[in-house]
Parts: C-alpha cells; sequence; structure tokens
C-alpha cells in the first residue's frame, strides 16, 4: 500500500510502501526481524520485556523503541523512549521526546501512518521510504516496524532503521 504525502515545500515526497512479507534487502533489518521472531517465540508479539541489549550488539546503533501512549484526544501519541545512533544521524536528538515535538507536521504524519498500521495489525512491517526532513530527500531508508506487548496488545513498537544514500540504490 502506497501513501505519497506532500511535503512542506509542496513537492511530491516518496511514497510510504509497506511489506507485510517482510523481504528485507539491509542487514541490519533483517538480523532485527529475525531476533524479533525469536524473541517472540509462539506468541503474537514479544514484550518489551524479552528483549536482550546484549543480542542485539550487531545492530544496535539502528534500533529504536516507541512508547504507544494515551494521547490527550481519542487517539495515540508516540513517545521516542531510545533511538539508535543511525536514527540520531538522520533526524537529530530524539530520545525522550514525543515525535511531534521534533518533527515537522508533515513528516511527524508519515510516522504516525506507519506507526499506526502497525500497531492496528499487529503484527511487523517492512516500511520503506525516501527521508524527507530538511531537504534530505537524496536518502533512502527500510525499516523494520513490530509490535511489543502483551497479551496480543501493542504497547510499544520495535523498529530498526537504515538510510543510505538514493543513488546507491
Amino acid at each position: 500500500m502506497a501513501s505519497p504525502l506532500l511535503g512542506a515545500a509542496g513537492a511530491r515526497e516518496r511514497p510510504l510502501d509497506f511489506d507485510w512479507s517482510l523481504g528485507f534487502t539491509r542487514e541490519p533489518t533483517r538480523l532485527a526481524c529475525d531476533y524479533w521472531q525469536s524473541r517472540r517465540e509462539a506468541r503474537p508479539m514479544p514484550s518489551r520485556g524479552d528483549l536482550d541489549p546484549a543480542a542485539m550488539r550487531r545492530f544496535s546503533r539502528h534500533v529504536g523503541l516507541i512508547e504507544i501512549r494515551k494521547g490527550t484526544g481519542p487517539g495515540v501519541d508516540y513517545f521516542i523512549r531510545l533511538a539508535g545512533g543511525a536514527w540520531e544521524d538522520v533526524y537529530g536528538r530524539m530520545s525522550g521526546r514525543y515525535i511531534h515535538e521534533f518533527l515537522p507536521p508533515d513528516v511527524a504524519q508519515r510516522w504516525r501512518e506507519v506507526f499506526d498500521a502497525v500497531r492496528a495489525r499487529k503484527t511487523p512491517a517492512r516500511v520503506t521510504a525516501g527521508v524527507s526532513l530538511e531537504n534530505k530527500i537524496w536518502l533512502d531508508c527500510e525499516m523494520l516496524v513490530a509490535p511489543l506487548g502483551e497479551d496480543g496488545e501493542p504497547s510499544m513498537l520495535f523498529m530498526t532503521f537504515v538510510a543510505w544514500s538514493a543513488d546507491d540504490a
């Protein structure tokens, strides 16, 4: 499913592409998906407590944890509990902040679209897109976005983010 959005400058951004079959092309996202699956075992999703940072050393720079919090209205809000260095290299400091606190509204809406889709389906997704922040439109990215929670209800998202120059594709 693709969802093109218009950026703040009015230019058409590259669409978000959701791949629910999880056909990853980058090593960190592939490793993270295998790890998430191993921690899940026979349950719909692992919990936050099932994660072992030492077991994620090979891809930890790319890992982020996003808390799903009740919003002020009927919806939810997303709080970046932890963002690996690969994320902050592109987006700046974001750990300990809500997405609307560090992203422009149009970019925050794209992130929300990704997070909402995974939260609603309660299953992991491979998401690819172009980076659309501060004219970094020359970057492409691949993400694993996977739910964490208890009793089949997501309370967090486990995310792995890899970016590269679109010219290197």
